[in-house]
């Protein structure tokens, strides 16, 4: 693959995780120390990412380098989970007392799912 080609899939990659960790491109900016015109170049693949910024953007997606290089498939693991990554940003931005109640509520959901499955409903 050509190196403008591996720019782009790259590109694509990183775009794609950003939109499936529910970040907008300012909130991207922000976790990476980025302005957002930079975010908004990179996903075009028109500016190149360097291994510090690509280390930054894997954080702020809970992904591996790796997968975002294209060399390793993406993780399903809940600790790399999209939707579990961006969960647990919006709930660090509760209140101690309102993340003590989704805790109650999630642990609530599971109960009801455990029980549906036990019941076969």
């Amino acid at each position: 693959m050509s190196s403008a080609g591996e720019q782009g899939e790259l590109a694509r990659r990183l775009r794609s995780s950003r939109l499936e960790s529910g970040m907008s491109q300012a909130e991207v900016a922000n976790a990476v120390g980025m302005s957002r015109v930079a975010i908004a170049e990179i996903e075009a693949g028109r500016r190149k990412v360097s291994s510090i910024e690509l280390n930054a953007f894997a954080q702020a997606f809970g992904r591996p380098i790796e997968f975002l290089l294209g060399t390793k498939p993406g993780t399903d693991a809940v600790a790399g989970s999209p939707v579990m990554n961006h969960l647990a940003r919006t709930a660090k931005q509760l209140t101690p007392e309102d993340q003590q109640q989704l805790l109650r509520f999630a642990e609530y959901l599971r109960a009801e799912s455990r029980k549906r499955r036990e019941t076969g409903t």
